[in-house]
């Protein structure tokens, strides 16, 4: 192998150390600019576990009632890492038993994005 021959696969191998490394924070920087890494808040939509980590078979650390106000600080594989504002009790929540605000009282509950909406009853003319 000539001198030449080793540089150049030297040189290869730095540019996809250096592409790799850089997608990377890319990718960490996008993901803490969407999640809320500087802790917004947020209120749980229904009674949830909070665990020890993101995973529904890790430990459960404590529960979060109705309309609970959090702390969100970040985001991983659908759960939410939070902070109980009442208490201190921190832990993961799944993702989507939390909201940005709290509905209204006696708000009409809209469905889910992909979720059927219930069918409207049929209106027949008997004559």
């Amino acid at each position: 192998m000539t001198s030449s021959t080793s540089r150049f696969e030297f040189a290869l191998v730095l540019a996809a150390a250096a592409i790799a490394l850089s997608g990377c924070a890319a990718v960490d920087s996008a993901e803490r600019s969407i999640t809320g890494d500087s802790g917004e808040t947020y209120y749980t939509v229904a009674t949830a576990p909070l665990h020890a980590k993101a995973s529904a078979s890790s430990k459960v650390v404590g529960h979060l009632g109705w309309h609970e106000k959090v702390s969100r600080i970040r985001i991983d594989h659908g759960y939410s890492f939070v902070v109980v504002g009442s208490g201190g009790l921190e832990g993961w929540v799944a993702s989507t038993k939390l909201a940005r605000r709290i509905p209204e009282p006696g708000a009409a509950a809209t469905p889910t994005p992909g979720e059927p909406s219930k069918p409207k009853p049929a209106v027949v003319d008997p004559f």
